[in-house]
């Protein structure tokens, strides 16, 4: 069996299902661990449920087996066991080693990770797809917007604030999608599209008009009881992508079917890794 622990938010949970998907299309039997949101720790919400997907979730017991403790253990206890790696099925992902295709290879093993590549699942691409398919509801409640995104030469621009200007997360992401890289991100798309037009997607929508909007753009707004998703099916509607180094964004991006699509991302995606695992081949790559 395999386990492949489910952490973080949507852009995260998304990559580790797709991970999961991937494994069990090439035959082998593997599950989820969702305790992550079992605990007070945590302020995340487990969203795949969106989709309506038929997932396989792994026991208490058997999520013992392979991190080497029994279930009565306590937390210190586990947490020596998993640390020193002793006697366990653990595997954590290297950040810094890049796409491993030797996970896929492997059997009886808890994966623990992110897997923010696209090369654990780009020959499954149709798959997934399909798998995250967005309610049919969102369709019906933004008509209007939706019409113009789809004759427009609609560009989608994600600008994420909020915790990103944590201290512990903005010694990860700061100083990459900076004001300079958006300006540059706009002129590419407005030298490379024809007669572009731009919606912005952000938590922070008062810093956005005071340092990039432009006569014509659009600050994307919904009712505050919509769901945190819909921005990413939003953004996948678009023809063109600009996105911040958050996998939300990504995944806005990478949800659009279009065969002509256009992602801009930054050059790198994180401050303390030297290999960018999540930014595609295929992204045109802009430095601030």
């Amino acid at each position: 069996m395999i386990i492949v622990e489910v952490t973080g938010g949507l852009g995260n949970q998304m990559f580790q299902y797709a991970l999961y998907r991937k494994l069990q299309l090439l035959g082998k039997k593997v599950k989820l661990d969702l305790s992550f949101y079992h605990t007070k720790q945590t302020l995340r919400k487990f969203e795949l449920g969106i989709f309506k997907l038929p997932l396989e979730i792994a026991s208490r017991s058997e999520i013992c087996r392979l991190k080497g403790y029994t279930s009565d253990a306590s937390r210190l206890e586990k947490a020596f066991t998993t640390r020193m790696n002793r006697h366990t099925h653990l595997y954590t992902e290297d950040l810094d080693t890049g796409f491993q295709n030797a996970v896929l290879e492997m059997e009886d093993v808890y994966l623990s990770g992110y897997w923010q590549n696209e090369l654990y699942f780009k020959d499954i691409r149709k798959k997934i797809l399909e798998d995250f398919r967005f309610p049919k509801l969102l369709r019906k409640q933004y008509p209007e917007l939706l019409q113009k995104m789809w004759t427009e030469n609609s560009v989608s621009i994600h600008v994420r604030r909020g915790d990103y200007l944590d201290l512990v997360n903005s010694r990860l992401y700061s100083g990459i999608c900076t004001v300079d890289y958006y300006q540059r991100a706009i002129r590419y798309m407005q030298e490379h599209m024809q007669d572009p037009r731009f919606y912005f997607f952000t938590d922070d929508p008062q810093w956005v008009k005071q340092n990039l909007y432009q006569d014509g753009m659009t600050v994307v707004k919904h009712e505050k009881a919509d769901p945190d998703y819909t921005d990413m099916f939003l953004m996948s509607q678009c023809k063109g992508h600009i996105i911040a180094n958050s996998t939300f964004s990504w995944w806005g991006a990478w949800l659009d079917s279009k065969e002509e699509r256009v992602v801009v991302s930054p050059t790198r995606w994180l401050n303390n890794h030297e290999v960018d695992n999540t930014i595609c081949d295929w992204f045109i790559k802009i430095e601030s």
